[in-house]
Order: C-alpha cells, then structure tokens, then sequence
C-alpha cells in the first residue's frame, strides 16, 4: 500500500494547504489480530492535530468500521479515520450516518474533528458564491490595497494576515469561485493573482462584502490602553476626510479582544452612545492586519459605512476613496 499511503500525505496536503506528516503506528503491534490483518496503522499529522488513520484495501462495512473505532479508543485519544481507495455512495451515506471520519485520495474527505468535509465543499463551489466569508473579505482587501505579493500563496498569506494555511487555503477557494482571482499550480503550492485591475474588482465584489462589525458597544470606564486603540467608524473617517471627529471617540477591535474589553474589571456597558465614553466597534476580522496606521482600512471602513444615512458621511466616504491608491 506504500503508493496510496503516499498519495493520502499529499492529497491532504494538496487539500487542506496545512503541513502534514505521516508515518507507522507503534501502537499497531499490541492490537488484536482482527485488526491488524484487515488496516495498516499510520499516525498523521494534520497542522498540530494527530489523526489515527486506519488504511484497508476496499471500503469498509459501516457497522464493522464503528465496531473497530471502538475497540481502538483505549489505545488511542484523538480523532480517527479510514482511508481507502474507492466508496460507494450508500457506503458514504452510512459512514457520515456514523460520525466515521474518512478520506479517499483524490475524491472525499470526511473529517469533522478538523470541521472539513469536502464533498460538501466541491458542491458549494458548483453554486454561486453569495457573501464572502470574513477570511475571504481580509485575504481580498489586503491584495486589492497592497497589490501582488511575492507570498501570493494560501500558506504565505496566512503568516500575513494571522489566519491558518487551512483558512487561508478556503478563502482562496471562495475567491477563486467568485472570479475575483485566478489560480495556479507551482509546485506543490498554489499562487493566486487578481482576475482583473483593483479598481474594477472592487466595484464586482461590492455585492460579496459584508459589514465587517458584527457588533457595536457603548462603554464607561474603559482602560485608557483602549482608548487609545485603532481608530473606527466616524472616527477613522475624520482621520481621512475634512468630517468632524465625533464626541465620543471609536474605536475598532477583532471580536475576541472586544469581548476580552467587555470583560475587563470597572468597565461598564451603556445602552446609548449619549452618557459613553468609548464607542467599540467588535470585527469578524483583525482590523490591524489591514491597517498601516492608526485607524483602520479604507475600504473595510467604506463596508462599515456605506448604508450609513447621512449625507456629510457619504460626501466624506467619497473623499476617503478619492485617496486610495489602486
């Protein structure tokens, strides 16, 4: 079975753009005969994830693969899975049924301990993409006002912008499917570049980008180290424009350190900007990985304020973009 063992390292490495190491069980030699005559035991290596993968020559029979998961949790504590060559599709059915991990190189992979299942990606992809993921939006933004990158790879964007490979990777995959970008194989690694100049792909994805800010917060008794955060919203715009800064300052934080801010002690939530002391703007992205300044991107910036109903915000939003340079 060496060139299917071979084929499994590099389809999922191929597939998930995560590094990936395999190599023999040692705990193979203790188990029972029942089991060793039917798989070969390899111990893989997915990112930082140990995956038990049990190999046999023909698919296996659901109810006997749960039976052998089982029988191998006392000697194993991480996620397994089955790998085979070919399956059928009532075998997938009743492997998924199971909750049995699997892959078969070069067509599926099952694998809900890592939240992948990639039959249901290659349908997605068959359908056209109606919002980006917030991976997604940052990997565009970032190449739209930065341009090509001597890293224009999932694993090289992924050191950039603080995300895994495996997102990254994903993301890549969205964009490729909205045409925003094109996608090429050197090596073992993909490369991407834009599908076209900045300036019109920006205008194509306006339908794709969401509103970065999942939430907004009205606080007292913030730490003065918040206050001093990168700026948002209104903001950010008067940093770009000739607009008013407003009375109470914004500033923009990724989700996880707003809610670590919400969290802190002698902070207090108001249910109005009126009585505040510092608007928070919570990011379904890292606004700092797009920010070369003290206040955020132009264009997430722009996606946080275009439905905005007041003129002077859209007379200004226009100013700010009259400085981006494509």
């Amino acid at each position: 079975m060496r060139q299917s063992v071979k084929s499994l390292e590099e389809y999922l490495r191929e597939t998930l753009h995560t590094p990936v190491r395999l190599e023999r069980w040692r705990g193979a030699t203790t188990l029972p005969a029942y089991l060793t005559g039917q798989y070969e035991f390899f111990d893989v290596t997915v990112g930082n994830v140990h995956v038990l993968f049990l190999q046999s020559a023909e698919e296996p029979v659901p109810s006997n693969a749960k039976k052998h998961e089982r029988a191998l949790q006392p000697n194993w504590t991480g996620p397994i899975a089955f790998t085979f060559a070919r399956i059928a599709p009532r075998t997938r059915q009743r492997m998924v049924g199971e909750g049995l991990a699997f892959v078969v190189p070069g067509n599926q992979v099952y694998l809900p301990a890592l939240g992948v299942n990639l039959r249901e990606r290659y349908q997605a992809r068959k359908q056209t993409v109606d919002r980006l993921r917030p991976s997604a939006q940052a990997l565009l933004l970032h190449v739209l006002a930065n341009g090509p990158s001597s890293v224009s790879t999932p694993s090289g964007m992924a050191c950039q912008l603080g995300y895994t490979a495996m997102a990254m990777g994903q993301a890549l995959n969205q964009l490729e499917d909205a045409k925003l970008v094109t996608v090429h194989k050197e090596g073992r690694e993909r490369r991407f570049e834009l599908a076209g100049e900045p300036a019109d792909l920006w205008l194509q994805a306006q339908p794709l980008l969401a509103n970065p800010i999942s939430r907004r917060r009205y606080l007292i008794g913030a730490p003065a180290s918040a206050r001093k955060g990168m700026a948002g919203g209104l903001s950010a715009l008067a940093a770009y424009s000739a607009l008013t800064e407003p009375s109470v300052p914004v500033v923009a934080l990724h989700r996880s350190n707003a809610t670590s801010l919400l969290a802190a002690r002698g902070v207090q939530q108001l249910p109005t900007v009126d009585e505040a002391e510092l608007e928070v703007e919570a990011w379904s992205y890292d606004p700092a990985l797009l920010s070369d300044g003290l206040a955020v991107d132009r264009l997430s910036l722009y996606l946080c304020l275009r439905e905005d109903a007041d003129e002077r915000v859209h007379s200004a939003l226009d100013e700010m973009m009259r400085g981006v340079t494509w």
